[in-house]
């Protein structure tokens, strides 16, 4: 880890000098400028304003992407990148679009208001003018093109264009980066898998008790919160499929996705008969047993698919979890898990 921050000590901090002029001036605007043009009666200065800022904004938003450029040489996206620094400058970067949208969108509205005044205003000036009678001999004024109104329109269509591509970019990168709201909730969940004693169990074991589940959670948690494991796309969610047999005749059949939370983890809350159970994903499978004369139960279904070994699935009922004396049940699970205490 400390050979990997030496090798990218340098752009990181050569971006981090260039970068101090900049961000303190593009803070000074951003702190002065809801003072000026928030509250100014002039659409012209608050146009000015919004306009000085957005050019700043895209300035900083450029360096970043260089400095990205020369840490990421493998040419992957940097909100899926292994090294800690990336996915930082990332997050940054999600931040300043964020920005930048909010300033375009502002602007936008401006430039519509004042492309309809002065539409309004020139209406009623050629309804004035039509109602005039003209003087003998004088002859009568020519209407020009308003090239001033067709700048606008131009400059209108370009402020739309970027923002199609303000919102494409940042769609992109959250379908791998967490929300504020999930980064806290991994904080959380740290915290309580902190006080967690850490129970032995075989990674390979697939049916848990309750005990046994709650260390699996808070290993996800573990890997969720490790700043050196890098995130996985958000938007893709393995396919399991579930067949139940008893007595050697099959009594269900379904297919279910598992929900990502983060880092190659999934997870899923699905309902099983008694019975032989065969659990697919892909070309994996899983097999359990559960016992004929019990009821059909609600399991949760956590599943790791490191991208370089083999994946790790774990099974345990929930009624199991939720009767341990002080079960991690972390404040990143989906909330259709619908599991009732969250010590998270």
């Amino acid at each position: 880890m400390a050979g990997l921050f030496a090798v990218n000590a340098y752009p990181l901090g050569r971006l981090c000098r260039s970068l101090t002029r900049g961000v303190w001036l593009a803070l000074a605007l951003i702190l002065l400028a809801p003072a000026t043009y928030g509250q100014a009666d002039d659409p012209e200065i608050e146009l000015q304003a919004l306009a000085t800022e957005r050019t700043m904004l895209s300035t900083e938003l450029d360096q970043y992407k260089s400095t990205v450029k020369l840490l990421q040489t493998d040419g992957s996206p940097p909100e899926q990148s292994s090294n800690p620094a990336v996915r930082k400058l990332a997050l940054e970067m999600v931040k300043i679009k964020e920005r930048l949208i909010a300033v375009t969108e502002r602007e936008l509205i401006l430039l519509q208001e004042q492309i309809t005044r002065t539409q309004q205003l020139a209406e009623a000036s050629a309804q004035d003018s039509a109602t005039e009678v003209p003087m003998e001999g004088k002859p009568l004024r020519v209407t020009t093109r308003d090239y001033s109104m067709v700048n606008e329109r131009e400059h209108v269509e370009r402020l739309h264009i970027l923002l199609a591509n303000y919102y494409a970019e940042l769609q992109e990168a959250a379908r791998t980066l967490p929300s504020e709201e999930e980064m806290a909730d991994r904080a959380a969940a740290q915290l309580d898998a902190e006080r967690l004693a850490r129970i032995p169990f075989s990674a390979d074991k697939i049916r848990l008790n309750g005990a046994e589940g709650s260390t699996a959670l808070s290993q996800i948690t573990r890997r969720l919160t490790d700043p050196n494991i890098p995130e996985s796309r958000r938007d893709i969610a393995p396919i399991c499929g579930v067949r139940t047999q008893l007595f050697g005749a099959l009594i269900a059949s379904e297919r279910r996705s598992l929900k990502p939370v983060g880092k190659n983890n999934y997870v899923a809350r699905i309902r099983l008969q008694p019975g032989e159970t065969t659990l697919r994903i892909k070309e994996d499978r899983w097999e359990i047993q559960l016992p004929q004369h019990v009821n059909a139960t609600d399991f949760l279904i956590t599943l790791y698919l490191p991208p370089d070994g083999p994946p790790e699935l774990h099974l345990f009922t929930i009624d199991d979890l939720l009767a341990e004396q002080q079960p991690h049940i972390p404040a990143w699970l989906p909330e259709d898990m619908k599991l009732t205490s969250r010590s998270g």
